[in-house]
This record gives structure tokens, C-alpha cells and sequence, in this order.
């Protein structure tokens, strides 16, 4: 299965995704040293709201500028569909 980890930022007002910033698997350790609540979940397979400061830190070590103050922040995982589905296709066919 492939998974890919994303730093996404939510408008506050909309609830709108406004920023999506692909996370490299090789930063996890990183990530999961900046945001403390994801020791429990190794995978970061669920999506992790980070506080301000915790965007900010992680958005400097991805070299990339983030606001702050007008999204929500977090850290989530997302599957690649297609693999998923071509997976199921062959256990399907080996049945």
C-alpha cells in the first residue's frame, strides 16, 4: 500500500482546505518529534491538528512558509487509491 503524508492547512473561516504540502516519509521521525500526540499512532495513519508553533516548526524544516494564523493546521496520511484498488483486484483474482 502506498501512503503519502501531507501538511494541510484549513481555513478558519470555511473549513476549506487551503494549503497541502507533501511531508517525505524520511521526516516522519521529525513529525513525530513535533507533535508529541502522534507517539501513540506510528503510522500517522490518523490526521493530527497541530498548535501554531508545531506548524511553524514543521513548515521550516519542509522549507516552506506557512500562515500561521489563518488556517488550522495538521498532519494527515492519505493512501493512493489506485494501489488500494489494484491490490483488492488481485486478491479478487487469486479467489
Amino acid at each position: 500500500m502506498t501512503v503519502t503524508w501531507h501538511l494541510r492547512g484549513f481555513d478558519h473561516r470555511t473549513e476549506r482546505e487551503g494549503v497541502d504540502i507533501d511531508i517525505p516519509q524520511a521526516m516522519l521521525p521529525v513529525v513525530r518529534e513535533i507533535a508529541p500526540q502522534t507517539k501513540n499512532d506510528p503510522d500517522l495513519v490518523d490526521p493530527h491538528e497541530l498548535t501554531r508553533d508545531q506548524a511553524v516548526r514543521l513548515a521550516e524544516l519542509l522549507s516552506v512558509s506557512v500562515d500561521p494564523d489563518r488556517y488550522t493546521w495538521s498532519v494527515e496520511s492519505e493512501e493512493d487509491w489506485r494501489i488500494v484498488a489494484a491490490q483488492k483486484h488481485d486478491l479478487r483474482a487469486k479467489a
